[in-house]
């Protein structure tokens, strides 16, 4: 079943470091198996992300898999420690519509 995920990042993590990160993980030309639609964004002063995945299993092999080791090597280049978990939401949804 689709899933949406939602993140908000911890305070301090721009929107360049998500930027960063996805760059380290070309995924414009190599996109993630599973992954329906991404986006980050600005709000309320915290970094936010919103995918739709085919499954929770698709998001979570990415996941481990390219996600967190593309995560620790940015952060590392930066000299950023991060020591709080993004907020987490990750919802079922029953269907998508593609346009």
């Amino acid at each position: 079943m689709a899933v949406l995920l939602r993140q908000v990042m911890p305070e301090g993590v721009d929107v360049g470091t998500l930027d960063e990160v996805s760059q380290e993980m070309d995924v414009e030309k190599n996109p993630p198996s599973g992954l329906v639609v991404h986006v980050h964004f600005m709000e309320n002063g915290r970094v936010n992300v919103v995918d739709v995945w085919e499954s929770a299993e698709a998001f979570q092999s990415f996941q481990s898999d390219r996600l967190v080791p593309a995560i620790q090597k940015v952060l590392g280049r930066r000299g950023i420690t991060m020591d709080d978990q993004p907020e987490t939401s990750l919802i079922e949804v029953p269907s998508i519509v593609r346009g």
